[in-house]
């Protein structure tokens, strides 16, 4: 991982930054921060939670977003992976919508298991979802993640700077 790669992972966590998830400009795929963040979101919650868990949180909002992302830094075949899972998902009602319905629910702060919460009802869609989930060269995403951030350089370094 290149050393700005490095950086931007830690500094979209933070403030000013992080309050750029809030806002519209997250989905504008013409602006490179944009990019970078919505594909480092979808790679950490992936790894720290599963892909199932990512469709109903914020980043699973914006999936739409992170499969024309990954068609923007050259990941073709993860992108269609990505769109598998989200058809997979959309044709079994296990959507962003769906799974924050049953949330809503919960008191703040609740911890609770993806089946505790929602049963049994999309356990197929989930087992097929991993599956193919499970398929995706994640090597590869970093290797063309780098090499976009670098071809996109100046302009994120100064997002980093400000």
């Amino acid at each position: 991982m290149s050393n700005l790669l490095s950086d931007l992972s830690i500094a979209i966590y933070a403030e000013p930054l992080s309050g750029f998830r809030d806002t519209a400009a997250i989905r504008d795929l013409n602006n490179p921060l944009a990019v970078v963040m919505l594909l480092i979101d979808y790679e950490t919650e992936c790894s720290m939670s599963g892909i199932v868990t990512l469709l109903g949180n914020s980043a699973g909002s914006r999936l739409p977003e992170t499969i024309t992302a990954l068609k923007l830094i050259g990941c073709d075949s993860h992108a269609t992976c990505l769109a598998q899972i989200q058809e997979i998902a959309k044709q079994s009602g296990m959507t962003y919508d769906a799974i924050q319905k049953d949330r809503s629910s919960l008191s703040e702060f609740t911890v609770t298991s993806f089946h505790a919460l929602h049963g049994d009802q999309w356990d197929d869609a989930a087992e097929m979802i991993r599956s193919i989930h499970d398929t995706i060269d994640f090597d590869d995403f970093w290797i063309k993640l780098n090499a976009y951030v670098e071809r996109h350089e100046e302009e994120l370094r100064s997002h980093i700077e400000r």
